[in-house]
Protein backbone atom coordinates (compact mmCIF):
# COMPACT_ATOMS: atom_id res chain seq x y z
CA UNK A 1 0.00 0.00 0.00
CA UNK A 2 1.20 3.51 -0.75
CA UNK A 3 0.81 4.94 2.72
CA UNK A 4 0.99 8.60 1.82
CA UNK A 5 -0.78 8.59 -1.49
CA UNK A 6 -3.77 10.84 -1.83
CA UNK A 7 -6.02 7.84 -2.18
CA UNK A 8 -4.69 4.61 -0.66
CA UNK A 9 -6.76 1.66 -1.85
CA UNK A 10 -4.82 -1.47 -0.85
CA UNK A 11 -2.46 -1.00 -3.75
CA UNK A 12 0.60 -3.25 -4.10
CA UNK A 13 3.87 -2.02 -2.54
CA UNK A 14 5.54 0.71 -4.53
CA UNK A 15 8.33 -0.59 -6.74
CA UNK A 16 11.65 1.24 -6.65
CA UNK A 17 11.88 3.57 -9.61
CA UNK A 18 15.08 3.22 -11.64
CA UNK A 19 17.44 6.21 -11.55
CA UNK A 20 16.96 8.57 -14.46
CA UNK A 21 19.06 11.52 -15.51
CA UNK A 22 17.23 14.75 -14.77
CA UNK A 23 16.60 16.90 -17.83
CA UNK A 24 16.87 20.68 -17.92
CA UNK A 25 13.07 20.97 -18.27
CA UNK A 26 12.60 18.80 -15.18
CA UNK A 27 15.06 20.83 -13.11
CA UNK A 28 13.36 24.07 -14.13
CA UNK A 29 9.93 22.68 -13.25
CA UNK A 30 11.18 21.44 -9.90
CA UNK A 31 12.64 24.83 -9.05
CA UNK A 32 9.42 26.61 -9.93
CA UNK A 33 6.75 24.14 -8.78
CA UNK A 34 8.34 22.05 -6.05
CA UNK A 35 9.52 18.49 -5.60
CA UNK A 36 8.43 15.68 -7.94
CA UNK A 37 5.38 13.63 -7.03
CA UNK A 38 4.77 9.94 -7.48
CA UNK A 39 1.74 9.26 -9.64
CA UNK A 40 -0.16 5.99 -9.83
CA UNK A 41 -2.17 5.89 -13.02
CA UNK A 42 -4.68 3.23 -13.98
CA UNK A 43 -5.30 2.16 -17.52
CA UNK A 44 -8.96 2.24 -18.50
CA UNK A 45 -10.70 -1.11 -18.12
CA UNK A 46 -14.16 -2.49 -18.62
CA UNK A 47 -15.11 -1.65 -15.03
CA UNK A 48 -13.87 0.57 -12.21
CA UNK A 49 -12.38 -2.43 -10.43
CA UNK A 50 -10.04 -3.09 -13.37
CA UNK A 51 -8.09 0.06 -12.59
CA UNK A 52 -7.17 -1.25 -9.16
CA UNK A 53 -5.59 -4.51 -10.28
CA UNK A 54 -1.79 -4.53 -10.21
CA UNK A 55 -1.51 -5.45 -13.88
CA UNK A 56 -3.26 -2.25 -14.98
CA UNK A 57 -1.37 0.21 -12.75
CA UNK A 58 1.49 2.35 -14.02
CA UNK A 59 3.69 4.16 -11.54
CA UNK A 60 6.08 7.00 -12.33
CA UNK A 61 7.24 10.29 -10.94
CA UNK A 62 7.44 13.84 -12.20
CA UNK A 63 6.77 17.45 -11.33
CA UNK A 64 3.04 18.08 -11.64
CA UNK A 65 2.26 21.29 -13.49
CA UNK A 66 -1.54 21.03 -13.26
CA UNK A 67 -4.16 18.48 -12.34
CA UNK A 68 -7.60 19.13 -13.79
CA UNK A 69 -10.55 16.78 -14.41
CA UNK A 70 -9.65 16.38 -18.07
CA UNK A 71 -5.92 15.90 -17.73
CA UNK A 72 -2.85 15.70 -15.55
CA UNK A 73 0.10 17.71 -16.85
CA UNK A 74 3.62 16.95 -15.62
CA UNK A 75 7.29 17.04 -16.48
CA UNK A 76 9.05 13.69 -16.20
CA UNK A 77 12.66 13.39 -15.02
CA UNK A 78 14.01 12.97 -18.53
CA UNK A 79 11.30 14.95 -20.28
CA UNK A 80 12.09 17.77 -22.67
CA UNK A 81 8.62 19.23 -22.16
CA UNK A 82 5.29 18.46 -20.54
CA UNK A 83 3.44 15.15 -20.66
CA UNK A 84 -0.35 14.93 -20.37
CA UNK A 85 -2.49 12.05 -19.15
CA UNK A 86 -6.28 11.67 -18.69
CA UNK A 87 -7.00 13.29 -15.33
CA UNK A 88 -9.75 10.88 -14.37
CA UNK A 89 -7.43 7.86 -14.57
CA UNK A 90 -5.24 9.03 -11.68
CA UNK A 91 -5.46 6.39 -8.96
CA UNK A 92 -3.23 8.04 -6.38
CA UNK A 93 -0.62 10.73 -5.86
CA UNK A 94 2.20 10.88 -3.34
CA UNK A 95 2.62 14.65 -3.43
CA UNK A 96 5.86 16.54 -3.73
CA UNK A 97 5.06 19.84 -2.07
CA UNK A 98 6.38 23.24 -3.06
CA UNK A 99 5.92 24.61 0.46
CA UNK A 100 7.29 23.24 3.73
CA UNK A 101 4.10 24.45 5.44
CA UNK A 102 2.02 22.32 3.05
CA UNK A 103 4.32 19.35 3.62
CA UNK A 104 4.08 19.74 7.42
CA UNK A 105 0.28 19.90 7.25
CA UNK A 106 0.20 16.81 5.09
CA UNK A 107 2.36 14.99 7.64
CA UNK A 108 -0.12 15.93 10.37
CA UNK A 109 -2.80 14.36 8.16
CA UNK A 110 -0.80 11.16 7.84
CA UNK A 111 -0.36 11.13 11.62
CA UNK A 112 -4.13 11.61 12.06
CA UNK A 113 -3.67 14.77 14.10
CA UNK A 114 -6.88 16.13 12.67
CA UNK A 115 -7.38 19.32 14.74
CA UNK A 116 -3.87 20.49 13.87
CA UNK A 117 -4.41 19.74 10.18
CA UNK A 118 -7.14 22.38 10.12
CA UNK A 119 -5.20 25.11 11.93
CA UNK A 120 -1.96 24.36 10.11
CA UNK A 121 -3.75 24.17 6.78
CA UNK A 122 -5.38 27.57 7.24
CA UNK A 123 -1.95 29.16 7.69
CA UNK A 124 -0.45 27.22 4.79
CA UNK A 125 -3.19 28.28 2.39
CA UNK A 126 -2.31 31.92 3.02
CA UNK A 127 0.96 31.40 1.15
CA UNK A 128 1.21 32.75 -2.37
CA UNK A 129 2.27 31.13 -5.65
CA UNK A 130 1.39 27.59 -4.61
CA UNK A 131 0.20 25.34 -7.48
CA UNK A 132 -3.58 25.17 -7.48
CA UNK A 133 -3.62 21.36 -7.47
CA UNK A 134 -1.65 21.39 -4.21
CA UNK A 135 -4.07 23.87 -2.65
CA UNK A 136 -7.01 21.68 -3.64
CA UNK A 137 -5.36 18.56 -2.28
CA UNK A 138 -4.63 20.20 1.06
CA UNK A 139 -8.20 21.51 1.27
CA UNK A 140 -9.55 17.97 0.87
CA UNK A 141 -7.33 16.76 3.71
CA UNK A 142 -8.66 19.60 5.86
CA UNK A 143 -12.24 18.63 4.95
CA UNK A 144 -11.64 15.01 5.92
CA UNK A 145 -9.99 16.15 9.16
CA UNK A 146 -12.99 18.30 10.11
CA UNK A 147 -15.36 15.40 9.45
CA UNK A 148 -13.13 13.05 11.46
CA UNK A 149 -13.59 15.25 14.55
CA UNK A 150 -17.33 15.64 13.88
CA UNK A 151 -17.23 19.22 12.64
CA UNK A 152 -19.38 19.14 9.47
CA UNK A 153 -20.02 22.89 9.54
CA UNK A 154 -16.27 23.51 9.42
CA UNK A 155 -15.87 20.93 6.65
CA UNK A 156 -18.57 22.63 4.57
CA UNK A 157 -17.00 26.05 4.96
CA UNK A 158 -13.59 24.68 3.98
CA UNK A 159 -15.11 23.02 0.92
CA UNK A 160 -16.23 26.41 -0.36
CA UNK A 161 -12.57 27.17 -1.09
CA UNK A 162 -12.80 24.73 -4.01
CA UNK A 163 -16.57 24.70 -4.52
CA UNK A 164 -16.36 26.85 -7.66
CA UNK A 165 -13.48 24.85 -9.11
CA UNK A 166 -13.72 22.01 -11.62
CA UNK A 167 -11.75 19.45 -9.59
CA UNK A 168 -10.79 15.85 -10.44
CA UNK A 169 -13.19 13.17 -9.24
CA UNK A 170 -10.57 11.83 -6.83
CA UNK A 171 -10.70 15.16 -4.99
CA UNK A 172 -14.39 15.91 -5.49
CA UNK A 173 -15.31 12.66 -3.74
CA UNK A 174 -14.31 14.46 -0.51
CA UNK A 175 -17.28 16.84 -0.72
CA UNK A 176 -18.73 16.87 2.84
CA UNK A 177 -22.16 15.48 2.09
CA UNK A 178 -24.18 13.59 4.73
CA UNK A 179 -23.79 9.96 3.72
CA UNK A 180 -25.31 8.14 6.67
CA UNK A 181 -27.61 9.39 9.44
CA UNK A 182 -26.14 12.89 9.74
CA UNK A 183 -29.43 14.42 8.61
CA UNK A 184 -31.08 13.15 11.80
CA UNK A 185 -29.33 15.95 13.67
CA UNK A 186 -28.13 18.69 11.33
CA UNK A 187 -25.93 21.24 13.13
CA UNK A 188 -27.63 24.65 13.32
CA UNK A 189 -24.67 26.29 11.58
CA UNK A 190 -25.08 23.95 8.61
CA UNK A 191 -28.87 24.24 8.52
CA UNK A 192 -28.76 28.04 8.42
CA UNK A 193 -26.23 28.17 5.57
CA UNK A 194 -27.49 25.25 3.50
CA UNK A 195 -30.31 27.25 1.91
CA UNK A 196 -27.74 29.82 0.78
CA UNK A 197 -25.46 27.18 -0.76
CA UNK A 198 -28.47 25.54 -2.42
CA UNK A 199 -29.10 28.69 -4.45
CA UNK A 200 -25.52 29.25 -5.59
CA UNK A 201 -24.68 29.03 -9.28
CA UNK A 202 -21.86 26.53 -8.76
CA UNK A 203 -23.31 23.00 -9.11
CA UNK A 204 -21.06 21.65 -6.36
CA UNK A 205 -22.31 24.19 -3.82
CA UNK A 206 -25.89 23.65 -4.98
CA UNK A 207 -25.43 19.92 -4.30
CA UNK A 208 -23.95 20.62 -0.88
CA UNK A 209 -26.80 22.92 0.16
CA UNK A 210 -29.63 20.81 -1.25
CA UNK A 211 -28.41 17.64 0.40
CA UNK A 212 -28.06 19.22 3.84
CA UNK A 213 -31.57 20.71 3.40
CA UNK A 214 -33.34 17.40 2.78
CA UNK A 215 -34.78 17.16 6.30
CA UNK A 216 -35.38 20.83 7.01
CA UNK A 217 -38.14 23.31 6.16
CA UNK A 218 -36.74 23.63 2.63
CA UNK A 219 -37.01 19.91 1.93
CA UNK A 220 -39.28 20.17 -1.12
CA UNK A 221 -37.06 22.79 -2.73
CA UNK A 222 -34.00 20.65 -1.94
CA UNK A 223 -35.52 17.65 -3.70
CA UNK A 224 -36.22 19.75 -6.78
CA UNK A 225 -32.67 21.12 -6.78
CA UNK A 226 -31.27 17.60 -6.64
CA UNK A 227 -33.51 16.53 -9.51
CA UNK A 228 -32.21 19.48 -11.54
CA UNK A 229 -28.63 18.48 -10.80
CA UNK A 230 -29.22 14.94 -12.08
CA UNK A 231 -29.66 16.45 -15.55
CA UNK A 232 -25.96 17.34 -15.56
CA UNK A 233 -25.16 13.68 -16.29
CA UNK A 234 -25.45 14.40 -20.02
CA UNK A 235 -22.80 17.10 -19.94
CA UNK A 236 -19.25 16.47 -21.09
CA UNK A 237 -17.51 17.75 -17.95
CA UNK A 238 -16.42 14.85 -15.69
CA UNK A 239 -17.08 16.73 -12.44
CA UNK A 240 -20.60 17.62 -13.58
CA UNK A 241 -21.31 13.96 -14.28
CA UNK A 242 -20.20 13.02 -10.77
CA UNK A 243 -22.31 15.82 -9.28
CA UNK A 244 -25.31 14.47 -11.19
CA UNK A 245 -24.67 10.95 -9.91
CA UNK A 246 -24.22 12.10 -6.32
CA UNK A 247 -27.47 14.08 -6.57
CA UNK A 248 -29.26 10.99 -7.87
CA UNK A 249 -27.83 8.91 -5.03
CA UNK A 250 -28.87 11.44 -2.38
CA UNK A 251 -32.42 11.11 -3.73
CA UNK A 252 -32.32 7.51 -2.46
CA UNK A 253 -33.31 9.10 0.83
CA UNK A 254 -36.76 9.85 -0.58
CA UNK A 255 -37.53 6.19 -1.39
CA UNK A 256 -40.02 4.53 1.00
CA UNK A 257 -38.29 1.92 3.12
CA UNK A 258 -40.53 -0.88 1.78
CA UNK A 259 -39.24 -0.21 -1.75
CA UNK A 260 -35.54 -0.34 -0.94
CA UNK A 261 -35.12 -4.07 -1.53
CA UNK A 262 -38.23 -4.92 -3.51
CA UNK A 263 -37.75 -2.27 -6.21
CA UNK A 264 -34.59 -0.19 -5.96
CA UNK A 265 -31.71 -2.28 -4.64
CA UNK A 266 -30.40 -3.73 -7.90
CA UNK A 267 -30.38 -0.39 -9.72
CA UNK A 268 -28.76 1.32 -6.72
CA UNK A 269 -25.92 -1.18 -6.65
CA UNK A 270 -25.41 -0.83 -10.40
CA UNK A 271 -25.23 2.95 -10.08
CA UNK A 272 -22.75 2.76 -7.21
CA UNK A 273 -20.60 0.23 -9.08
CA UNK A 274 -20.52 2.46 -12.17
CA UNK A 275 -18.39 4.94 -10.23
CA UNK A 276 -14.64 4.82 -9.83
CA UNK A 277 -13.79 3.18 -6.53
CA UNK A 278 -12.58 6.35 -4.69
CA UNK A 279 -15.92 8.01 -5.41
CA UNK A 280 -17.91 5.03 -4.09
CA UNK A 281 -17.22 5.57 -0.37
CA UNK A 282 -20.12 7.91 0.39
CA UNK A 283 -22.65 6.14 -1.84
CA UNK A 284 -21.78 2.82 -0.20
CA UNK A 285 -22.39 4.34 3.23
CA UNK A 286 -25.80 5.62 2.14
CA UNK A 287 -26.63 2.25 0.60
CA UNK A 288 -25.71 0.50 3.87
CA UNK A 289 -27.75 3.00 5.87
CA UNK A 290 -30.86 2.48 3.76
CA UNK A 291 -30.46 -1.30 3.99
CA UNK A 292 -30.32 -1.01 7.77
CA UNK A 293 -33.49 1.05 7.72
CA UNK A 294 -35.09 -1.72 5.64
CA UNK A 295 -33.97 -4.24 8.28
CA UNK A 296 -31.69 -6.00 5.80
CA UNK A 297 -29.00 -6.60 8.39
CA UNK A 298 -26.77 -9.02 6.48
CA UNK A 299 -26.82 -6.91 3.32
CA UNK A 300 -26.07 -3.76 5.29
CA UNK A 301 -23.20 -5.43 7.11
CA UNK A 302 -21.67 -6.47 3.79
CA UNK A 303 -21.72 -2.86 2.57
CA UNK A 304 -20.17 -1.49 5.76
CA UNK A 305 -17.43 -4.12 5.53
CA UNK A 306 -16.84 -3.09 1.92
CA UNK A 307 -16.04 0.42 3.15
CA UNK A 308 -13.53 -0.93 5.68
CA UNK A 309 -11.86 -2.91 2.90
CA UNK A 310 -11.72 -0.21 0.22
CA UNK A 311 -11.93 3.20 1.89
CA UNK A 312 -9.57 3.29 4.86
CA UNK A 313 -8.35 6.69 3.59
CA UNK A 314 -11.72 8.23 4.54
CA UNK A 315 -11.46 8.41 8.36
CA UNK A 316 -14.96 9.67 9.12
CA UNK A 317 -16.77 7.20 6.84
CA UNK A 318 -14.46 4.37 7.94
CA UNK A 319 -15.15 5.17 11.60
CA UNK A 320 -18.89 5.00 10.98
CA UNK A 321 -18.45 1.76 9.04
CA UNK A 322 -16.47 0.20 11.89
CA UNK A 323 -19.10 1.16 14.48
CA UNK A 324 -22.03 -0.02 12.37
CA UNK A 325 -20.40 -3.29 11.31
CA UNK A 326 -19.59 -4.09 14.94
CA UNK A 327 -23.17 -3.34 15.99
CA UNK A 328 -24.70 -5.34 13.16
CA UNK A 329 -22.39 -8.31 13.74
CA UNK A 330 -23.51 -8.41 17.38
CA UNK A 331 -27.12 -8.12 16.30
CA UNK A 332 -26.76 -11.07 13.93
CA UNK A 333 -25.01 -13.11 16.60
CA UNK A 334 -27.88 -12.44 19.01
CA UNK A 335 -30.45 -13.44 16.39
CA UNK A 336 -28.56 -16.66 15.65
CA UNK A 337 -28.33 -17.49 19.36
CA UNK A 338 -32.04 -16.85 19.78
CA UNK A 339 -32.87 -19.19 16.89
CA UNK A 340 -30.68 -21.95 18.33
CA UNK A 341 -32.31 -21.77 21.76
CA UNK A 342 -35.87 -21.41 20.52
CA UNK A 343 -38.04 -24.45 21.45
CA UNK A 344 -39.58 -24.36 17.97
CA UNK A 345 -36.25 -25.01 16.27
Amino acid sequence: MLRNTLCAQNLPPSAALPPTEESAAFLQAKEKLGAPSRIVWGEAGSSSLDRWQAKSLVEFDGVIVAWEPEQLTLVKRNGTGTTTLPGDLVVGITPGWKSSAFESTHQLWLNKDFPKVITSGQMALAEREIPRWQQRLLVTEMIESALAINQPAVACRIFQAIGDDPVPDLLFSRIPLPWSTELDNVPPAVASEASVWMNKEAPALKLLGATWSLTGPNRLEAVEKLKELTKLKDQAKPTHRLIATYAQIQLWRTTPVDNVVSIELESWIQLRDSLQIPTQAGPTALLATRLEQANQIELALAEWLRILSLHSDRPSIAKTAQARSNALAKQLATLDATKQTSPNQ
